[in-house]
């Protein structure tokens, strides 16, 4: 079995105080981590999918400090907040990974960017480059379980508002992974809510964020009272996945 733990829209700030949308990013995402060291680690590696900053590439900082000493490999994609050049510039030494594939046991991990330079509103894309570096990561490692992670989602989350910042090269991505039956699993972040669906016997996993969350399935960006959350994934050798949200029940700055 491979342990790796998913955290994602961590938005942290150059300011350790600062709040996005009533909650300070900082605390809780120590929060998480203090809560992953006490009930879900060790792990095999830690998968921390996009929008690690609120477009403040100064707080990479403290991504450096606060996941160097978990004893496992890092591995990170920007979302539509990040600043990509600076992700690479402080983030590309041990134990970071920024992008590519990663292979843990049975499975490889594929870490795919969907930045969108003209986004306007923080849709993704993956565009052809990264659509042909996907179908060649499987075509090369078509005997290993594999698990996908970007940002965005791509496919529906019920919500207007949500979908139409979404993956706009959801259909080739699909169409990819249809024709690859190792494929297990695609987590995402992004939406700042849970979902975990099947289709076409392969998992489909939203995580919510490490800070606050919208509520499901509401036309808008209503904000959620639940609290701050990650996600344990255990990758069991025949290519099952055991997965469940860790909720900071309770959590209070």
């Amino acid at each position: 079995m491979i342990r790796l733990l998913q955290f994602t829209d961590t938005h942290l700030l150059a300011d350790p105080a600062g709040i996005v949308r009533g909650v300070r990013t900082l605390a809780s995402l120590e929060a998480c981590l203090a809560m992953a060291r006490r009930r879900h680690l060790p792990a095999d590696a830690i998968a921390v999918t996009g929008d690690l900053v609120q477009d403040e590439p100064q707080a990479y900082g403290a991504m450096d400090l606060l996941f160097d000493s978990l004893q496992a490999p890092v591995l990170l994609i920007p979302g539509n907040h990040d600043v990509p050049d600076e992700l690479s510039r402080r983030l590309s030494h041990p134990p970071f990974q920024v992008g590519g594939t990663r292979i843990l046991g049975h499975w490889v991990i594929v870490l795919l960017d969907t930045w969108y330079a003209e986004s306007d509103d923080g849709e993704g894309r993956l565009g052809p480059t990264e659509l042909q570096a996907l179908e060649a990561a499987l075509v090369e490692h078509r005997e290993r379980h594999t698990l996908i992670c970007l940002h965005h989602p791509p496919m529906s989350m019920d919500a207007p508002g949500l979908d139409a910042l979404g993956l706009l090269d959801a259909d080739p991505f699909m169409a990819i992974i249809d024709r690859h039956p190792q494929v297990r699993g695609v987590a995402w972040g992004h939406a700042h809510q849970a979902l975990d669906v099947f289709r076409g016997g392969i998992r489909y996993m939203c995580t919510p964020s490490t800070c606050m969350q919208f509520k499901p399935r509401d036309p808008g960006f209503v904000v959620d009272g639940r609290p701050p959350g990650y996600r344990v994934l255990d990758l069991q050798d025949d290519g099952g996945i055991a997965t469940e949200v860790a909720w900071l029940e309770g959590y209070q700055q």
